[in-house]
């Protein structure tokens, strides 16, 4: 591989570390709206202030584009299941599970990731690749330092609601891989964030009158979660995931139990121990060799 193609890929791992460090945030920014809001309604603010940002990025780019009929579905799917089911799953679990309790089945995806890879496009994977996914699934769990018996009683729905996001995002991941290779990142991000106002639309319009009723920082937040965390953040989503692809894309949700038990602690006050900081830097180191595996991996084959 060139000098030039390893600083033009440098540049995207950069960016996919400013998004995991955007969505850690978000998740505590969401659980306190949440307190306020209707979860439709939040969803709804997100992909219209997202949509209006995407939309003047694309203008003044490549130019916007209306998508071929033949790929409406495909788009209406990832769409579906990236943004509403997904967000409707992550945003049901913070009602019962603690912030970042939320991201530990998000910590299976690289290793589900692989899996599909290696299944349904014969894609190389290794041993090495294997066991620091191992590793950085400890590292998860340090961070997280769960409770196993948090499991009974209402906790138990909320991490089905997980394992619901989980494998919502896995389908995003790879439906969207094959959107954006006929549209390219930033088309693709515009569809799919004017597609997912449209749904919501109807569902949240019951509750429009509350806008008007909200406290400044609520308002606040919803500018937050749709101009940068929806906005700006799934324009960075897409180009990450067109140059880097899903399985390394999936690797970054893994740095989530990191970003999320920090600002967890710095704005809701929940706790964090000397083990979770350990369980940090294991899954920090863990990501990483991840990432630089599988590139080994992708540039031998």
């Amino acid at each position: 591989m060139t000098k030039g193609a390893n600083s033009g890929k440098l540049k995207y791992h950069l960016m996919m570390i400013f998004l995991v460090l955007v969505w850690g945030l978000e998740l505590s920014v969401a659980k306190d709206a949440l307190d306020h809001v209707d979860t439709f309604l939040i969803l709804n603010c997100k992909y219209l202030l997202g949509a209006l940002l995407i939309a003047i990025v694309t203008a003044k780019t490549t130019g916007i584009r209306l998508p071929k009929l033949k790929d409406v579905p495909l788009l209406i799917a990832s769409t579906l299941v990236g943004h509403i089911l997904y967000f409707w799953c992550e945003y049901s679990a913070l009602a019962t599970v603690p912030v970042a309790n939320i991201t530990i089945v998000l910590g299976f995806l690289p290793i589900a990731s692989i899996l599909i890879e290696k299944v349904l496009f014969h894609r190389k994977t290794s041993v090495k690749l294997i066991l620091f996914m191992v590793c950085l699934i400890v590292g998860i769990f340090l961070v997280i330092g769960s409770d196993f018996s948090s499991l009974r009683g209402g906790f138990a729905y909320g991490y089905l609601f997980c394992v619901g996001a989980m494998l919502c995002w896995l389908a995003f991941l790879f439906l969207t891989e094959a959107a954006t290779n006929k549209y390219g990142a930033i088309q693709i991000a515009l569809y799919q964030t004017i597609l997912a106002w449209i749904i919501t639309t109807p569902i949240a319009f019951p509750h429009f009158s509350d806008i008007p009723n909200l406290p400044p920082l609520i308002i606040f937040e919803l500018l937050y979660l749709g101009l940068i965390s929806e906005g700006l953040c799934f324009l960075i989503e897409v180009h990450g995931l067109e140059k880097l692809g899903p399985t390394v894309s999936a690797v970054y949700t893994n740095f989530l139990p990191v970003t999320s038990a920090f600002f967890g602690y710095l704005l809701l006050h929940q706790n964090l121990v000397l083990l979770q900081c350990v369980g940090g830097v294991v899954v920090i180191l863990s990501g990483y060799l991840v990432i630089r595996e599988k590139d080994r991996i992708d540039r031998l084959s």
